[in-house]
């Protein structure tokens, strides 16, 4: 700790680093800033669960489980680091985007080097890869040029977020290899396996308490948001072969038509519109609903509630949507 706070009155964390940043806004302060909003509507967490929601009912079940498995135990990791290093972010705290966790590691850069780095790296469009990279780029300069992290902050949060994506990407290609077309784990235990998982995940409770600061409260809420959010997923992953016929455990959308009025043109958008309208049903039960009530009661700064509450949207998200639309038309809009 001595050496952080030795660190804290270098450059790495000096205001005067942040300030530097908009020496150009007479001429550009409108583009940066538009830039800079973006890029932390991008980090956020409504918008990975958005992205996670789409790649895994339009595009590859398999994907989807790669990018929940990297966005949350990064998201874990962060804030972890952020709870232990108790690292002041610049004051004053920028009202405006809502940042009241500790400031070291950067959160948004470390995921976003994960994520838009898988997904550059699984997707081969040169344009998705440039898009990709471009966002890598800019998270650091958004998050300084908004006031919410140091140079030290993005920095650390660039190195970690590269390091956790390596380690990511050689599991997978070792233990989940990219031609194999199992979407979902496939095993006997699934019970002990269920209870295990719960048990991980949940087991940073034990770092609450009525004493904590408000720093250390928001930086240990994520740490169970995300841990909550993951043990959905693993729940849904183990439940859902169960509950599954073996033809529904894979699936993408058809053919896309330009062909108004033909009849993959109706398949395709017909299909778009079923799959939408049963996720957006089952994230307004399970997600939207208990959020606005919680907020109005007095357990909005409960976390436990706030672990189960990701934790059965992560469920809901991988087990109801497809077995939702199982049922519909005998699963018409669930295959291909």
């Amino acid at each position: 700790m001595k050496e952080l706070l030795l660190a804290q009155n270098s450059l790495w964390f000096s205001s005067q680093t942040l300030d530097s940043l908009h020496i150009w806004d007479p001429s550009f302060g409108g583009v940066f800033l538009l830039i800079s909003t973006i890029c932390h509507f991008l980090g956020g967490s409504s918008f990975f669960l958005g992205l996670i929601s789409f790649v895994y009912i339009y595009f590859r079940p398999k994907l989807a489980f790669e990018l929940s498995l990297g966005l949350l135990t990064s998201a874990v990791m962060v804030s972890f680091l952020k709870f232990y290093l108790e690292s002041p972010r610049p004051f004053p705290y920028p009202e405006a985007f809502d940042e009241k966790a500790f400031g070291l590691p950067s959160g948004h850069v470390y995921s976003a080097v994960v994520v838009w780095g898988l997904l550059a790296f699984r997707i081969p469009k040169l344009w998705f890869r440039i898009l990709s990279i471009l966002i890598i780029v800019f998270m650091p300069f958004s998050r300084m040029y908004l006031k919410v992290h140091y140079l030290g902050d993005v920095s650390l949060g660039f190195a970690l977020g590269v390091i956790h994506l390596t380690i990511l990407l050689l599991l997978l290609n070792r233990f989940y290899p990219k031609e194999s077309i199992k979407t979902f784990l496939h095993t006997e235990n699934y019970r002990t396996l269920s209870l295990f998982g719960i048990v991980i995940t949940l087991s940073p409770i034990v770092l609450d308490s009525p004493f904590l600061s408000v720093e250390h409260h928001h930086s240990l809420s994520g740490v169970l948001m995300a841990s909550g959010a993951l043990a959905g997923f693993w729940l849904g992953i183990l439940f859902y072969p169960r509950f599954s016929k073996p033809e529904f455990l894979d699936w993408s959308l058809p053919p896309f038509s330009f062909s108004y009025g033909t009849k993959e043109f109706r398949i395709f958008w017909n299909t778009v519109l079923v799959r939408s309208l049963v996720l957006v049903i089952v994230i307004s039960f399970l997600y939207v609903l208990p959020g606005i009530l919680i907020k109005k009661s007095i357990w909005k700064d409960d976390l436990f509630l706030r672990y189960i509450r990701y934790l059965v949207v992560g469920f809901g998200l991988v087990f109801f949507v497809p077995l939702v639309l199982q049922k519909i038309q005998k699963g018409k809009f669930l295959q291909n």
